[in-house]
């Protein structure tokens, strides 16, 4: 007992750290439940190693600070019984916690570093293997085993790049049940400028070797013949017009000079600018000579060479990315692979004709989202620019910022407005255009003087509380049942108020925003605001969107194509969808140092194969009008940001790519998808005829 009350006040008098690493867990922290074993602390030689157990009440911790060193072996057990936890150390025990638990129930996840607790420290645990066994009355039930050796012989830089190899399985547990945990591992030296510098000149992991490294400028120089000769092998397809209309079909439309969308045998159709059939294919993102960037202030002892800021290099330079003015640096070093390449006069303009030439040789209709040369199609995506914004959006019950708004509208679209290459338009992105609870509440809690929150104060009164202002005084907690005093009041709604006052909130927004700008240009699409599923608040967000544009834009992230949800949805909606964004990028075993994915693929092989299924399925879907590629090039091992400071990654680092950040086309995945962009018109032709 004395040892128990000992380490949980080790425990409990530390400040909770962010730097942390879960070897393994099954909890549920809100709910008391469950448990996990894990470090927290940035500081190897007084760094504890906890066990955390709930009994649906409370959680009580057993830990201790052994002073672990690096590159030594340890063996770590825990066992978590209905009469206590103890915690081991290479057979010794380090803590007990005596008191019962209860189980949480669900997938136990093992060797985990989650982002949320991803600030620097030290050290890098390393981990070999992990063995849960769960025994009910004497008897084993259940036995997960996870073996890490192959991962966990990378070398420790490569490691610490994405730190941990997460994996789970399910794990019934039940009220009585003992769950024993055994763990084989070693740390190693986290300090960053122990291994520094991490980057070679080109952009690549200086602690990684694969055969199509590149090592030197001629190697890049190199390339150009190379590659020349393979694209000779595969021309540009004469199947299709230059929108990416298929020529084959055996039936067109009337040509409008602009993209629209038709039904015919039960699909839905993108029809061309020349009056031809068309399902979409296309990559964002291209050319990105210049994009995207990493943050270099604080970081740069991570890089082994800097470009010159002179020209040519200062092409690579640049400051207050992401709309963050705090003086922050960026650098893309795939910009000067491109000038070592194709010298530095004329780089960006012979960088821009390799890239559609690629894209055409490789079956691709064109480009999408963020970015295309003007030569080819593309989906470009609005911003509210300098609109004044009351929440996380602009006011639209204001008649000023909606004049503004429409300003800034008109000034991007203006100048694109007969432009045929042009699929639509969108506004804003994924979750940054979900109107959310917290910015409801947020606008209640503004000036009586405010236009949206009379909008949301109305709108409670008139069709909540069916005019009742007496009742809604009592359910928002308002003293005063006047409307001039609620008005002043901040309310408390309860939530499912504030729910319904959102979707009100929504339905304006986006009714504003097609309306605007259909009547700016009418003859493009409006595809709304790449829409992702699970990233809202309710999938009430989808049908809000659906009912204020021509064609739902969406994103989507998964390994298959096939959903049940999204074919709810689109059925319910009864309206074209165009995905904007998919993609699997490969993780090579951890060996080049790009993150793992969500979704990832083993290799540029792997990827191919999952981009043919997820072309078939989306093909073969009768609401589906295309999809585009996430993204030409790769990101930069260092992350795309925003930050800066000492951190190895910030913000994305994942091998998205069609081709790599040297510039080399990844010909196991271009392959592949090229024989899959040749069939899709026909896959969902013969859907068609069925």
């Amino acid at each position: 007992m004395v040892l128990a009350m000992m380490v949980l006040s080790v425990a409990a008098a530390d400040a909770p750290s962010n730097c942390r690493f879960y070897v393994v867990s099954q909890y549920n922290w809100e709910g008391k439940l469950g448990f996990y074993l894990d470090f927290e602390g940035s500081t190897l030689t007084d760094l504890p190693v906890i066990l955390g157990v709930a009994d649906g009440k409370d959680w009580r911790f057993a830990a201790s600070r052994p002073g672990f060193v690096a590159d030594r072996d340890y063996t770590i057990r825990a066992v978590i019984a209905p009469d206590g936890a103890k915690l081991y150390l290479d057979g010794k025990l380090i803590a007990d916690s005596p008191g019962a638990w209860q189980p949480a129930g669900g997938r136990i996840t093992v060797n985990e570093r989650p982002s949320w607790a991803s600030e620097p420290g030290d050290w890098l645990a390393v981990v070999r293997r992990i063995s849960v066994t769960v025994a009910g009355a004497g008897k084993q039930v259940v036995k997960r085993d996870f073996d890490f050796t192959q991962v966990a012989a990378r070398p420790a830089p490569l490691q610490l790049f994405e730190p941990g190899w997460p994996d789970s399985a399910e794990l019934a547990t039940a009220p009585g049940d003992t769950v024993n945990l055994e763990v084989s591992m070693r740390f190693a030296n986290g300090d960053l400028k122990r291994w520094a510098p991490f980057i070679d000149p080109y952009e690549q992991c200086r602690y990684a070797d694969w055969p199509e490294k590149v090592r030197s400028d001629d190697d890049l120089r190199g390339d150009i013949a190379r590659e020349n000769a393979e694209l000779a092998k595969t021309p540009a397809s004469r199947d299709y017009d230059d929108y990416g209309g298929y020529l084959k079909a055996g039936w067109s439309e009337k040509a409008t000079g602009f993209f629209h969308v038709m039904r015919r045998n039960g699909y839905w159709w993108l029809i061309t600018p020349a009056g031809n059939p068309c399902f979409y294919l296309g990559v964002c993102v291209v050319p990105g000579q210049t994009w995207d960037t990493t943050p270099l202030s604080g970081r740069e002892f991570l890089f082994e060479w800097l470009p010159p800021r002179e020209a040519p290099w200062a092409a690579a330079w640049s400051k207050n990315q992401w709309g963050i003015n705090d003086g922050t640096e960026y650098v893309c070093l795939h910009t000067c692979n491109l000038i070592r390449k194709y010298g530095p006069s004329g780089w960006m303009e012979q960088a821009a004709a390799r890239g559609i030439r690629r894209l055409k040789a490789w079956g691709f209709s064109g480009g999408g989202k963020w970015g295309a040369p003007p030569e080819t199609v593309s989906a470009p995506v609005l911003s509210a620019g300098a609109t004044p914004r009351i929440a996380r959006h602009p006011d639209v019950f204001d008649s000023e910022v909606c004049a503004t708004f429409r300003r800034e509208l008109e000034r991007q679209i203006e100048p694109q407005r007969d432009n045929p290459r042009i699929i639509g338009w969108s506004l804003g992105n994924e979750w940054d255009e979900i109107i959310t609870r917290d910015e409801t509440k947020e606008i209640l809690a503004k000036p009586a003087e405010t236009p949206a929150k009379r909008a949301l104060v109305d709108y409670g009164i008139d069709r909540l509380y069916d005019g009742s202002a007496q009742r809604l005084a009592e359910a928002w907690e308002i003293r005063s049942a006047e409307r001039a005093v609620m008005y002043a009041e901040t309310p408390n709604p309860p939530a499912e108020d504030i729910e319904k006052l959102r979707r009100f909130y929504a339905e304006r927004y986006y009714d504003f925003i097609y309306r605007t700008v259909k009547s700016i240009d009418p003859n493009h699409l409006y595809l709304g605001f790449w829409i992702t599923f699970g990233w809202w608040e309710n999938e009430e967000d989808w049908r809000l969107i659906a009912r204020h544009c021509d064609v739902i834009g969406y994103d989507r992230y998964v390994r298959e194509y096939a959903d049940k949800n999204l074919a709810r949805l689109q059925a319910e909606t009864d309206k074209p969808t165009l995905c904007g964004e998919f993609s699997f990028p490969a993780w090579y075993d951890g060996l080049r140092g790009y993150g793992r994915y969500g979704c990832y693929a083993r290799d540029d092989a792997e990827t191919g194969r999952l981009y043919e299924g997820w072309v078939r399925g989306a093909a073969e879907d009768p609401y589906c009008v295309g999809m585009m590629w996430f993204q030409y090039r790769d990101q930069p091992l260092t992350g795309r940001g925003p930050g800066r400071g000492a951190r190895l990654t910030l913000g994305e680092h994942y091998a998205f790519g069609l081709i790599t950040v040297t510039d080399r086309p990844k010909w196991p995945l271009v392959r592949q998808m090229r024989a899959a962009n040749l069939k899709a018109a026909g896959w969902r032709l013969a859907a068609g005829r069925r």
